[in-house]
């Protein structure tokens, strides 16, 4: 049962997609482990539910075998038994719950209950129905698994891919809870609704908590339909910023997405033909009149800024355009390397740059570098690494001020919802997802960034060198994409706050 719910689950996530099955995928799971007659049969059905579900939904790892052949392998299995753990955490977490002496004595235990007289006239005491008691249960049950999910999230190894919030992101109606509960609070009702379930399935009594699960989503269901009545008007005009439009203001953007194979862009003999493409794209995109083009991250692999060959012909083709230029671009100061992004003026002057604050481990840097990096050094790719800013700047571009990160930044909510103050215009992620090739990483992706959207009720701009680009409003509407590996310019008009 527990690995039927893991193959369920997966499902429910890119690119099989079919989110309505996350809101049935875990009865089977949830009635093994109230079946469980001892605490390793839980951490058992923990453990196989885990493995199942993260293997199949983190194997888009394995399409880097190209860049570091079986040492992938052995680092999609090492990821996918670290996040079992949790689940393992989870099950025990269940199982001190419902064999707890609070619980044992209320009855709370509904798949293996006790039906004695003390408890019987402990409900009577209480004056509380079974039903709400099962629903409380259903509700402890839920907060578990959020704080399981909030925990795989923390630290420099935190994954926030598999939270069960992000399998709801074509159904846009439940989406918008996030906006005040951000996406543990869409995990917290499939949660609610699975536990709901497997106790009607444990017995046809137990139909209160199943319905008062059911009233909620009904409610928030209803809330996001109400919510998403607003428009998120895209002015067709090509209007600069500093001109109303009655009351809303506008800004006009160029996305390019240049599709260079990732590993045409680590060539260093392809630097200069990768920066013409990004050249020549920039100076289409003028066609339409953008006042801001956007390249992806780490858009040439040259430190740009400092490159005494290209960044002087960045500066001539900004002035011959008259356009703000914000760019992914390697950058170092003294000794130390970041993942940056730069905002450069028409005139040609660095504004502003952010230091991407959480780089990746295992692909921007080591951890625990002086005991793997003999062990690693074959790989090829741990010569170098990036640090991480933890005081990174905002980016300004004009009067804009940009909420900006860098490629899986975005997948963390509380990373998004510290770079959003008030005065911010909109989310700028730029990313670059070559090296998933068309793998379900890309689709992941995205639906992270239509959380964030509605979590921060903000316009969400993603660059990507292969893709996917896109466009998203407050509400998590894709106003625009691209497709994947495929060289393109994305230009579109959003109102601004």
């Amino acid at each position: 049962m527990s690995i039927t719910a893991g193959v369920l689950l997966a499902l429910a996530f890119p690119k099989f997609n079919l989110f309505w099955i996350a809101w049935i995928a875990l009865v089977p799971f949830f009635v093994a482990l109230g079946s469980a007659k001892s605490f390793k049969d839980a951490m058992i059905c923990g453990f196989l539910f885990g493995a199942v579900f993260f293997g199949i939904d983190l194997y888009w790892v394995t399409s880097l075998f190209r860049f570091a052949g079986w040492w992938v392998v052995f680092g999609w299995g090492a990821l996918v038994l670290f996040q079992t753990l949790f689940m393992v955490l989870f099950a025990l977490a269940f199982r001190l719950v419902i064999s707890s002496f609070n619980f044992a004595r209320l009855d709370l235990n509904p798949f293996q209950p006790e039906v004695t007289a003390f408890v019987g006239g402990m409900r009577r005491s209480l004056g509380v129905s079974s039903g709400l008691k099962g629903f409380f249960y259903a509700v402890v049950v839920a907060l578990l698994w959020v704080a399981v999910e909030w925990l795989r999230a923390w630290g420099p190894f935190g994954v926030t891919g598999g939270d069960l919030g992000y399998s709801q992101a074509a159904f846009l109606p439940i989406v918008q809870i996030a906006s005040f509960s951000s996406v543990y609070g869409v995990s917290f009702l499939l949660v609610l609704c699975n536990v709901a379930l497997a106790l009607f399935a444990a017995g046809f009594k137990r139909w209160q908590p199943l319905l008062l699960s059911f009233l909620l989503v009904i409610m928030a269901v209803g809330y996001g339909m109400n919510a998403m009545r607003s428009p998120s008007p895209v002015p067709r005009s090509s209007s600069l910023t500093d001109v109303l439009r009655g009351s809303i203001r506008t800004v006009k953007i160029s996305l390019i997405q240049p599709s260079i194979d990732q590993r045409d862009k680590l060539d260093p003999s392809k630097v200069f033909p990768i920066y013409e493409t990004h050249e020549r794209m920039t100076r289409q995109a003028m066609s339409e009149r953008p006042e801001i083009v956007i390249w992806p991250e780490s858009a040439v692999f040259t430190y740009l800024l400092k490159d005494n060959l290209l960044f002087p012909r960045l500066k001539r083709l900004l002035a011959e355009e008259g356009v703000w230029l914000i760019a992914g671009t390697p950058h170092y100061e003294g000794d130390t390397a970041f993942n940056s992004v730069a905002s450069i003026s028409p005139a040609g002057r660095v504004v502003s740059r952010y230091d991407k604050e959480r780089p990746v481990p295992f692909g921007e840097y080591l951890p625990f570098r002086k005991i793997l990096y003999p062990v690693l050094r074959g790989v090829g790719y741990y010569d170098s690494e990036f640090a991480g800013n933890p005081n990174p700047r905002a980016i300004r571009a004009g009067n804009l001020n940009i909420a900006t990160a860098v490629c899986f930044e975005s997948t963390f909510p509380e990373l998004i919802k510290k770079r959003v103050n008030k005065n911010s215009d909109f989310i700028l992620i730029v990313t670059n997802d070559a090296w998933f090739g068309d793998s379900a990483a890309l689709e992941q992706h995205l639906n992270a960034g239509i959380l964030r959207a509605v979590e921060n009720r903000k316009y969400f701009i993603q660059a990507g060198n292969t893709g996917i680009s896109a466009v998203i409003d407050p509400f998590g509407r894709v106003l625009k994409r691209t497709g994947v590996n495929q060289r393109e310019i994305l230009t579109f008009e959003i109102p601004l706050s």
